[in-house]
């Protein structure tokens, strides 16, 4: 599971700098959603599970579900069950949300032995910052608690591919995989280059 992004808006993407991936990911660009747009992110808590799950069901179908067969579908919805979530919340994930006004604008999981299981931005809120601002401060959180940890892995589905290489994750195999009908591209963030 990973990034649902949608057709570019009137805003371009940003071109990649050459810096390092943690110093694009907190420059000033990227931090000035919640100043100008009154973006909030923060932890995730047992409660906002059920408004979680809306949100990635909504953004899964409208970005990844053409890419992914029936049975993926399904193994998508059983990931994010509300009781799933709230598991994993209860086990230690790192989950972050970005809201505006009450209304989720994106959703980042990590787990704690460097796996991106979920990152999704709203449709209409892509290519503004707000991927690289969840993932820098998921990224940020989880080296603080494991600053031996060396790499984060991903399985980045098709439309979301782009948006990872342009983080700097390179592709540890070649080609798109199947996991129970869920398509993915593997991919992978060495920590040692940022």
């Amino acid at each position: 599971m990973s990034l649902a992004a949608s057709p570019r808006s009137s805003s371009a993407p940003r071109e990649h700098t050459g810096k390092p991936v943690l110093d694009r990911l907190s420059d000033p660009g990227t931090l000035w959603l919640a100043a100008r747009e009154g973006v909030h992110p923060r932890p995730a808590v047992e409660a906002d599970a059920g408004p979680i799950r809306d949100f990635l069901i909504t953004q899964y179908d409208a970005f990844n579900a053409t890419d992914n067969t029936v049975e993926g579908h399904r193994v998508f919805r059983d990931f994010v069950r509300v009781p799933a979530l709230r598991g994993r919340l209860r086990a230690g994930s790192l989950m972050l949300l970005a809201e505006r006004r009450g209304a989720i604008l994106g959703v980042c999981e990590m787990h704690r032995d460097g796996y991106l299981t979920l990152l999704y931005v709203r449709g209409d809120q892509q290519g503004r910052g707000l991927g690289r601002l969840l993932f820098s401060m998921a990224l940020r959180r989880l080296r603080a608690e494991a600053p031996d940890l060396r790499t984060v892995r991903v399985r980045a589905m098709p439309y979301a591919r782009g948006f990872y290489t342009h983080l700097g994750f390179r592709p540890l195999r070649d080609g798109l995989r199947d996991d129970r009908g869920l398509r993915f591209y593997p991919l992978a963030l060495d920590l040692d280059r940022v």
